[in-house]
């Protein structure tokens, strides 16, 4: 009785310690950027976790070769695919790239393959998210919103795109009024000012200007350099007016 019931709590153990396995697991090569999950933006990362059902996957491959001893990097335009799958583990592989020649064989027609976990071929859609001119800047969520819009090849529905951007929107806002929230400073009283009061031009005490002149020094070298000017005349007449005083 004792072994059964140890082999039951084995048995449930094992249960409790296996992966409960739910939606659609999508697996990524290394040199492949996300650009968007349905639409809305998202960061690049090995291994997607999604709910059943359709999506679409926008990325760009990254690669780097070398050509005649030279580093060459690539990036593709971005790629554009559309699955529709149930509990199913997927991986995503690309062809590589190691010459001038295979980058423009991806760019022309890019050999794109998504298996299952029993290395089974898995339907999809492709198409290729192609904007001329600057690509600095690029506003992706809006471009696609206009290839669902136009319902290309690899489109999907346009409400789910904006069910998931509106859904961003909302956690988006509530975070940042959590941060605002949280970051707030404490409210202290604000001194009042006091009452203002008029004050006329007679009741300001203006202190007279103190005017400085000239020490004694400049005063007799100046009576000295207009008396070396005068004439005769004026210097008897300055003289006489010197011993009348």
């Amino acid at each position: 009785m004792a072994n059964q019931n140890s082999l039951c709590v084995i048995t449930l153990m094992g249960f409790l310690a296996a992966p409960v396995f739910a939606g659609v697991s999508l697996t990524l090569p290394e040199n492949v950027e996300v650009i968007a999950i349905n639409g809305q933006l998202a960061s690049s990362q090995d291994k997607l976790n999604l709910n059943d059902g359709l999506h679409q996957l926008a990325f760009r491959y990254n690669a780097q070769y070398r050509q005649q001893a030279n580093a060459v990097r690539y990036q593709s335009e971005v790629v554009i695919i559309r699955f529709n799958q149930a509990e199913q583990e997927l991986t995503l592989k690309l062809p590589k790239i190691s010459s001038n020649k295979d980058a423009k064989q991806f760019d022309t027609a890019p050999q794109i393959a998504l298996f299952n976990a029993n290395n089974d071929n898995i339907s999809f859609e492709w198409d290729m998210l192609v904007k001329n001119g600057l690509q600095i800047g690029r506003n992706y969520e809006q471009e696609i919103l206009q290839y669902n819009l136009a319902n290309k090849v690899a489109a999907i529905p346009v409400s789910q795109q904006l069910t998931n951007m509106n859904t961003a929107v909302v956690s988006s806002t509530a975070n940042q009024s959590d941060i605002a929230v949280n970051s707030a400073p404490a409210l202290t009283p604000t001194p009042q000012a006091p009452a203002s009061t008029t004050i006329s031009s007679s009741t300001i005490a203006t202190p007279e200007a103190k005017v400085e002149g000239p020490t004694q020094a400049e005063i007799s070298h100046m009576l000295d350099y207009w008396y070396q000017q005068a004439d005769e005349a004026t210097k008897k007449r300055f003289k006489a007016k010197i011993n009348k005083q």
